[in-house]
């Protein structure tokens, strides 16, 4: 280790000592909140000088959390420095952008539910009296598929916040990665669109003539809620590519902010299904 892999080490661990100091003097509010924002001094080192170099500044701030955080500091902070120091090896050793979003996934995924089920059994919480309020306006839904959806959820939102700020910091610091791909290299599979129309058939058909056990039930309503969120995924790539297309790149935000809105999501899933089934974005780039 030289004195420029030293000097920035330290700089690095000093934003980190930075960020829990700001998490203490704010109640814990970046954690609770931006937990993300852990990840990003150990990802930018990592990818800078390897693993192996990246390795003592890691230890480091683990060690800074030991001492200066509290228990569930460790739980988040920890995790987030795994999560940085597996994503910025992968951009120093020029992996694929789609192997480091999904290794960051898994590890959001893994914290995601250990988080519910672990903090519930820790601080005595009662996760069924809040799933009882949902159940008033929504009978039909199970609480294990509700939970699974929910985790699925966080861990792509928080993947996703590591995967695009970190491209940002990594193409700003001129640090060398693999070329991204355009939208138009996205695929929307056929056979996506025709499993999501069985899922549909088989939950239609559970809920008003056929009789499902309990079990089958929770596995259905598991597979539609992954498969409205596949769906609205290529719902975003689908009017993206099109405002790419017509020129109206201003618009293409609009796209991704449309997909979390609860009402106009229904939108997106549609197109997403279509596009899937007809192949209609890929027609489309053929005759552009």
């Amino acid at each position: 280790m030289n004195t420029q892999q030293l000097t920035r080490g330290a700089m690095v661990c000093a934003i980190y000592g930075l960020l829990l100091f700001l998490n203490q003097q704010t109640g814990l509010m970046i954690e609770s909140s931006a937990s993300w924002l852990f990840v990003l001094p150990i990802l930018v080192y990592t990818a800078m000088y390897g693993a192996k170099v990246a390795g003592i500044a890691a230890l480091a701030m683990c060690l800074m959390t030991f001492l200066f955080g509290g228990f569930t500091t460790w739980f988040y902070s920890w995790l987030s420095i795994l999560s940085g120091y597996v994503y910025g090896s992968g951009v120093f050793r020029r992996q694929k952008n789609s192997v480091n979003f999904l290794l960051v996934f898994l590890i959001s995924f893994v914290s995601t539910i250990l988080m519910v089920y672990l903090w519930a059994a820790v601080f005595d919480l009662d996760l069924m009296s809040d799933f009882k309020m949902i159940v008033q306006y929504f009978p039909s839904v199970r609480w294990d598929a509700f939970v699974l959806a929910v985790v699925v959820a966080m861990a792509l939102l928080e993947a996703l916040c590591i995967h695009l700020v970190g491209i940002l910091l990594c193409t700003r610091l001129r640090i060398a990665m693999r070329p991204l791909n355009g939208i138009d290299s996205i695929e929307s599979p056929r056979w996506v669109g025709i499993v999501s129309l069985v899922i549909w058939l088989v939950y239609f058909f559970g809920q008003s003539m056929v009789k499902l056990s309990p079990e089958w039930q929770t596995a259905v309503q598991a597979a539609l809620f992954l498969d409205a969120m596949a769906l609205d995924f290529y719902g975003v790539v689908y009017f993206m590519t099109l405002n790419v297309r017509k020129g109206s790149r201003k618009r293409a935000p609009l796209a991704i902010l449309g997909a979390f809105i609860p009402v106009l999501q229904i939108l997106w899933i549609l197109s997403g299904e279509m596009d899937c089934l007809l192949q209609i974005r890929k027609n489309y780039l053929k005759q552009s």
